[in-house]
């Protein structure tokens, strides 16, 4: 993928190497585009911010361990929009030099992918030790060092490492899927299907949230998602995060939004998007 003006567009990506969130990036843009790794969803922010990236891909949230609570911090004070949105399925395998189960004497994961596969290690593996590391492919590369140990972590993974899938699938959940924000500093050109996320603050005062939600029943905008987080501005203060379908300059959500802003304290659009499958 180039950008408009001529040459690769550059993408940050929460990395190392082989993650998810790599795997993402490569579904969305494509082998077209650069992609390039940073140390964490912070890092990520900062390059597009900063324009040593066009574009970033952060995870939001799980369908089984629930939000990134990170990636939503940082977009409260975040001057880039929601691009985009890509969901990724997440299939969980066994990853190792090994050629038998019973040589892994240690297992090495993500924290989400460990809970994930915690039945299936608990059946198969009583006796490994398990140790979370920061990710996927980060476990995998330990893993390549030693054949006594195992990573859990994807089929990209085993193949820019060198391991073998030595049982795959081990989270047999079928909801397990992973969304992920693609970051940008302009506005997603509006399309047929779109999806908007959005932040807001309410009043101090009773009744504010559900005065806040009332344009939403009333003019029938489906409510995808709503969750708190704190503002971290003062004790007990949050901010709330929604998404929605609907584009933000179109109706019916346009004129929904516009009775929103006028019973909150504070609202931002963080951006309308293509609403991923």
């Amino acid at each position: 993928m180039a950008q408009a003006g001529g040459g690769k567009l550059r993408v940050s990506y929460l990395g190392p190497e082989a993650t998810f969130t790599h795997e993402a990036a490569l579904r969305h843009f494509g082998p077209e585009a650069e992609l390039l790794p940073a140390g964490s969803i912070a890092a990520v922010f900062d390059e597009v911010e900063a324009g040593r990236a066009d574009q970033g891909v952060v995870p939001v949230e799980n369908a089984l361990e629930g939000t990134v609570n990170v990636t939503l911090d940082r977009l409260i004070d975040s001057p880039l929009c929601v691009v985009g949105e890509v969901r990724l399925p997440i299939d969980i395998h066994l990853l190792t030099l090994a050629e038998e189960v019973g040589e892994v004497r240690r297992v090495l994961s993500h924290p989400h992918a460990v809970a994930q596969c915690r039945g299936w290690l608990r059946d198969n593996l009583p006796d490994a030790a398990v140790e979370e590391v920061a990710s996927t492919s980060l476990a995998a590369q330990q893993a390549a060092r030693d054949r006594t140990l195992a990573a859990l972590g994807s089929r990209m993974a085993a193949q820019r490492y060198g391991l073998r899938v030595l049982v795959a699938k081990l989270d047999t959940e079928s909801i397990n899927v992973t969304r992920f924000f693609v970051l940008g500093k302009a506005p997603a050109p509006q399309t047929p299907r779109s999806r908007t996320s959005l932040l807001f603050v309410v009043r101090n005062e009773p009744g504010s949230l559900f005065r806040a939600l009332t344009p939403v029943a009333e003019v029938k905008v489906n409510m995808t998602k709503i969750e708190s987080r704190p503002s971290r501005r003062k004790a007990w203060d949050y901010v709330f995060f929604m998404d929605v379908e609907g584009h933000a300059e179109a109706p019916p959500l346009s004129g929904c939004l516009e009775r929103l802003r006028g019973e909150v304290e504070y609202l931002r659009v963080l951006g309308s998007y293509p609403a991923g499958e």
